[in-house]
This record gives C-alpha cells, structure tokens and sequence, in this order.
C-alpha cells in the first residue's frame, strides 16, 4: 500500500468514528482531521466534501462484504452448501461491520441517496451471485425447476429485512435467522433423492 492510500484508508477509519459519534449532519471534515492527526487542508486533498468522504465510507464497507461474502463460497461445492456458506459469510461479516448499518440508519433518508449508487451495485451482485447458485442447482438436478432471477431478488430481500430487523431491533447478527429461512426453504425447494433399484 502506498503512503497515499495508507493515509487515506486512515482518513476514513477517522471518519467513521466520527460520523458515528456525532452523526452524519453534526460531523464535520474538520472533526475528521483532527480524529486522524492531519490538517483539515489534507482531508480536502483526498475529500472535497463530506458528502464524497461520506460515499467513500460506504463503497468500502460494501467492497469488504461483497469479496469477504465471494471467497467464503466454494462454487464447487454443492449448490445448497454454497447458499449456506453464503448466508453465513454474510452474516459474519454483517457482524464486522455493523457500525456501518447503525451509520445508515443514522444519515436518515435525506442522505441516502448520496449512497444508493453503491446500495444498488451490490444489490445487483448479491442478486446474481445467488442466481447463479440456483440455476446451477436447477442444472444439476438438486433444485426443482424456479425461475431463479425471480427466487435470488426474494431470498436477497429477505435476507436484507433479516439484518435489519435482528440488527435495529435485537441487537444481534443475522445469520441464525437467516439460515433457519434458508433451511426451510431448502426443505421444499430440493428435490428427494431419486431411490436407487434395490440390491437382491
């Protein structure tokens, strides 16, 4: 990592201590220099504004869960193992960044649009990583016949409303309840194992 981006991956561990502090609309670009020992002249060097600091936060919050969420599922594995190793990993790592999620229910609906760019490119990815799951368990035979793009936009939403809820309300991961919807699921999506002629 060069001195620049280590500076600027500072700059933004800085920020988000401070935006979860005081809030989006009360943390201020000076609050983040003095947060990270720099000049608020060198915060403007990398962030001209607190609304594009405030998008760097999120694009790299959501780029962590994406790859750490990507390399916990073996695609070689089968299909209903690679849903769990999914929705583990997701869980897991919504447990790492759960700072981020307190930070976007604080910004409050006037702010995030300057964030929804980010929230609907991973949106889109989630929803065609778990495509590509089912249609890969629909051609193996593991999986009855879905329209998968159908069933990946309903299991992503679902998963979603999950975090949320168990996060805001429970104060607690995800994953557990996701998992129990995904098992149930499973139960009635997977086809019973065709039996094989009996031995004489």
């Amino acid at each position: 990592m060069s001195p620049r981006e280590e500076r600027r991956a500072r700059l933004l561990e800085a920020a988000r201590a401070v935006v979860l502090r005081f809030g989006y609309r009360k943390a201020g670009l000076e609050d983040v220099a003095r947060e990270a020992g720099v000049s608020r002249a060198t915060v403007y060097n990398y962030f001209p504004n607190k609304e594009m600091l405030f998008r760097a936060i999120v694009a790299e919050e959501l780029e962590r869960l994406r790859l750490a969420v990507a390399e916990a599922v073996d695609l070689r594995a089968e299909p209903a193992a690679q849903l769990l190793s999914y929705v583990r990993a997701r869980g897991a790592q919504l447990e790492r960044i759960r700072s981020f999620y307190v930070l976007r229910l604080n910004v409050g609906r006037d702010v995030l649009p300057i964030v929804e760019d980010e929230l609907g490119a991973l949106r889109a990815q989630e929803r065609a990583f778990l495509e590509a799951i089912l249609r890969a368990g629909i051609a193996r035979g593991s999986f009855r016949s879905v329209e998968p793009g159908a069933l990946a936009a309903a299991l992503a939403a679902a998963f979603r409303g999950l975090e949320e809820e168990f996060v805001f309300e429970h104060g607690q991961g995800s994953a557990a309840g996701s998992e129990l919807l995904l098992r149930t699921l499973l139960e009635g999506l997977s086809r019973p194992p065709v039996p094989s002629e009996e031995q004489p």
